[in-house]
């Protein structure tokens, strides 16, 4: 598979986990809302039937009472409320007269259901009487006001929730924490699975990314030496020549073949030959600059990139060094020493003004000179 491949479906999947993360994201958001939503819900049905209720109860009470507080029979009409509390629902009743004056009063201890008769009961302020049902705390409380064809007085009474609206309340918290929980088992899972995938991606990224870097590297390096080859030598060339019009200097392509190093390969083995050219590349390598490049083009040929180079004395002391370092002896794995010596053939830019691979060619013409004369040796070859 290709890396550009490889990289794509690297993006599909980040994509596809963003998309995974964004849909849990959203379910959890509908399963709050839908929670906020229910309990809301739930919440006005119960205070909508309460006060339905109590508007009901209210009424019942109030026609039920009505001779009495005319006729201010008080004992009948305290009597009267005891019986309207026989309903548990009921909290409490009060009974005022127009001016605010309480008449009678029972009310429903919280804690032991006893209803009690209350004698210390303060005045009502009238004006502060309020028509709807009003509910808080669970207790839903509705004022009504007593005619008979004139105003009577007040009545207020007091109500709780039922075992219904107690189950109805329950039934809230039941389905708020199970959605909650709900949430928070997705929300687990959710990550649990996107930081697992997510490392297996990094995972295969760094694969990616390094079966890339070998493969760049397979195609620009020399297998055997790991010197840069034919393909990144020219490119290298290239971008010499653009620095050396720029910057007016000068660099060299050293051309180089070993001597007599078929005899090697016949009489101590193909191994022994990889040894040696791995060994020469070695020295090479250490002879040179940071800055310049040393490439295996194939067999026994190797290219030397030196840059900003001037042809001078010191220019030659390197080549002798070069060739003198080479030339020490090479000691095989099997024990036995052997040497190998170099020919060089060089071509300098811009006295040589051509392309890279002209450079090249002009600058084995200048090792093979090199060969057929005395070997060992260097050549630059002269400008036209």
């Amino acid at each position: 598979m290709k890396v550009s491949s490889l990289l794509q479906r690297s993006i599909g999947t980040r994509a596809l986990l963003r998309g995974a993360a964004l849909i849990g994201i959203g379910t959890v958001i509908a399963a709050v809302i839908t929670m906020l939503w229910f309990d809301s819900r739930a919440h006005q049905i119960r205070v909508a039937g309460l006060e339905s209720t109590a508007k009901i109860m209210t009424e019942g009470v109030a026609n039920s009472i009505r001779d009495d507080v005319i006729a201010q029979n008080y004992a009948d009409l305290e009597s009267r409320l005891k019986q309207a509390m026989s309903d548990n629902r009921i909290i409490s009743i009060m009974v005022a007269n127009e001016d605010g004056k309480v008449l009678s009063h029972v009310k429903r201890g919280l804690a032991s259901g006893e209803v009690a008769v209350i004698y210390s009961s303060a005045s009502i302020d009238v004006s502060s009487v309020f028509s709807e049902a009003r509910t808080e705390a669970f207790i839903t409380s509705k004022w009504l006001r007593l005619e008979a064809g004139v105003p009577i007085g007040w009545l207020k009474m007091e109500i709780g929730g039922t075992d219904v609206d107690d189950a109805l309340i329950r039934l809230r918290r039941h389905v708020g924490f199970s959605l909650l929980l709900a949430c928070i088992i997705l929300l687990t899972a959710l990550a649990l699975v996107l930081r697992r995938t997510y490392r297996l991606l990094q995972l295969e990224e760094k694969m990616v990314l390094n079966k890339s870097k070998l493969l760049e590297h397979v195609a620009y390096h020399d297998s055997l030496t790991g010197l840069p080859n034919r393909h990144l030598l020219l490119d290298r060339i290239n971008q010499a020549v653009a620095y050396s019009d720029r910057n007016y200097n000068k660099f060299a392509v050293c051309f180089s073949d070993l001597d007599e190093f078929k005899l090697i390969n016949d009489e101590h083995g193909h191994d022994a030959g990889d040894y040696v050219l791995k060994e020469v590349a070695r020295r090479l390598k250490l002879c040179v600059r940071a800055n310049d490049t040393v490439a295996r083009l194939g067999g026994d040929e190797f290219v030397m990139l030196l840059t900003n180079v001037e042809v001078n004395n010191e220019f030659q002391m390197a080549l002798d060094r070069i060739l003198s370092e080479v030339r020490k002896p090479i000691l095989l794995p099997s024990g036995i020493a052997v040497t190998v010596t170099l020919s060089i053939g060089i071509a300098v830019y811009p006295d040589d003004p051509n392309s890279p691979s002209i450079l090249l060619e002009h600058a084995d013409q200048a090792m093979y000179e090199v060969k057929r004369s005395r070997k060992n040796g260097w050549l630059i070859r002269p400008s036209n």
